[in-house]
């Protein structure tokens, strides 16, 4: 079997402008919810702070996407709902079933319960973020309605999911690689919890966080030498994450985008 590999091939002009978009709402991001988090406390408001970020994180996401897709993105004010609803059915899952699942199953510490919790959580793991993608491709391409969403992602997935699958675990796998070497919050402490993990990748999976994070704490124990290497080693993963991932939007734009639409003005001309 051939192993996916990753290759860069786009130009950097290319990728400038989702790039510069993930970073600038990256910043925004993190502060509201490095912050949001300092002054709240663990306290209801800091859950309806995460929820609320979370959801405007998704629709941030498909913008980002959008100056990948197309020439000149359109956000539609149609395309918010699925967004919203496919996002908040993901919190609910992390935060509402898995999360007091998370606590009964460690408490109770049986082989036979952990197992198959972990497995669900990897199953969420390596397919919400493609799955949340494909969406995304169908809203960029004007199907809003929940109809024509179902129809849409039903072939794209029969006919290429595998290649973009296969693509997005390699990157699950270095990113996570690349952050439990640097001790960033990703991975901190994580382990083999795949519940750790997933809802790390939910609510604060963005290029940026280790490094504002990291900066963030830094500031209050004072710079040090040391603390400088360390954060401008967090700041150059986190723009390889991004030249890489950019990359990954447009495999996808070829892959569901592209090559659909050359296939359905073929298969006009057949008929």
């Amino acid at each position: 079997m051939r192993m996916s590999k990753i290759k860069l091939s786009y130009s950097f002009k290319e990728l400038s402008k989702p790039m510069g978009w993930a970073i600038l709402l990256s910043f925004l991001y993190n502060i509201a919810y490095i912050y949001g988090s300092a002054y709240l406390g663990a306290s209801l408001a800091l859950y309806f702070l995460i929820v609320l970020l979370s959801l405007i994180s998704a629709v941030g996401l498909y913008w980002i996407c959008l100056q990948a897709w197309q020439d000149h993105p359109k956000l539609d004010k149609d395309a918010l709902l699925p967004i919203v609803v496919y996002q908040g059915i993901l919190i609910t899952l992390t935060m509402g079933v898995l999360s007091p699942l998370h606590t009964v199953v460690a408490n109770l510490d049986l082989w036979y319960l952990t197992l198959p919790y972990q497995i669900v959580c990897a199953l969420l793991i390596v397919l919400a973020h493609p799955l949340e993608l494909c969406m995304f491709t169908s809203l960029a391409q004007g199907k809003t309605s929940f109809r024509q969403i179902k129809t849409d992602m039903k072939a794209k997935l029969k006919n290429s999911f595998k290649p973009i699958w296969n693509r997005y675990a390699l990157l699950l796998l270095m990113v996570i690689f690349l952050d439990s070497l640097v001790g960033a919050p990703l991975s901190m402490a994580s382990g083999l919890d795949a519940f750790a993990i997933l809802s790390g990748l939910v609510f604060y999976a963005n290029p940026m966080f280790s490094w504002m994070f990291a900066l963030t704490m830094a500031a209050g124990f004072g710079m040090t030498s040391s603390i400088i290497a360390y954060l401008i080693l967090l700041f150059g993963i986190g723009m390889v994450y991004l030249i890489v991932e950019c990359n990954y939007l447009f495999m996808i734009k070829k892959n569901w985008i592209t090559d659909g639409i050359k296939k359905a003005k073929a298969h006009k001309k057949k008929k």
